[in-house]
């Protein structure tokens, strides 16, 4: 079995990753528009639920990290950098399912009130390898499992929070917005305003070229520094 195989088998193997993968997007596709929101409320919580999600799954390489898997590995003809490779292109494939299937919902469910469903999706699929990179990069840099898990779910929930994921950015004070541009989560909040009110096509992919900045940022650390 190869180990982009094993870790799409690993990624359903837990309950907790069962439902933020399968079950609370799914439901949040029916969550309805809201006065104050651009988007339904569905689709800006599930940005949280990707970020999270992409947490949970990736906890399996800091395990990895902290049971000594890498050093075993060194004697074996795979290198950590494979291996980290294909475990991350093997979740990015489930969440880009899952954007598929969250999106066509959508569709389903709001009709044309979702505006530019291709591009949305899209728009997911360039958060949901930000969201990998960031627990990545968390879990290379911060190498102690318990330290890692702490810092990296209080970092999420901070992002979330600020970012436009549980209420509009409109009420968040001027400097709170400011810092909320430091996180990926504002470009995918902004991606998706954009697409609802039908703005320039040049602040969409100025929102998409942001994510997959940091995208590549966090996955130079992750990748190449050594997890254990």
């Amino acid at each position: 079995m190869t180990i982009f195989r094993f870790a799409l088998i690993r990624a359903f193997r837990r309950p907790l990753n069962l439902l933020l993968i399968c079950g609370l997007p799914l439901a949040a596709a029916f969550l309805p528009a809201a006065p104050g929101w651009v988007v339904p409320i569905g689709f800006q919580m599930y940005g949280a639920l990707l970020l999270f999600g992409a947490f949970l799954m990736l906890r399996s390489v800091v395990d990895d990290g902290a049971s000594g898997l890498f050093q075993r590995i060194g004697a074996a003809p795979v290198t950590q950098f494979r291996y980290i490779w294909e475990t991350f292109l093997a979740y990015a494939l489930v969440l880009v399912a899952q954007n598929a299937i969250m999106v066509g919902l959508g569709v389903l469910v709001h009709g044309e009130r979702l505006r530019s469903p291709l591009l949305l999706f899209v728009a997911f699929a360039a958060f949901s390898l930000t969201s990998l990179s960031i627990s990545l990069a968390g879990g290379a840099l911060l190498r102690n499992r318990d330290t890692a898990y702490q810092a990296l779910s209080t970092l999420l929930m901070v992002m979330a929070m600020i970012g436009g994921f549980f209420w509009p950015l409109e009420i968040l004070s001027p400097a709170l917005r400011r810092a909320a541009m430091a996180t990926p989560c504002y470009w995918l909040v902004h991606a998706m305003e954009t697409l609802q009110r039908g703005g320039p096509g040049g602040q969409f992919v100025l929102s998409l070229a942001v994510m997959l900045l940091f995208a590549i940022a966090f996955l130079l650390v992750g990748s190449r520094r050594r997890l254990a």
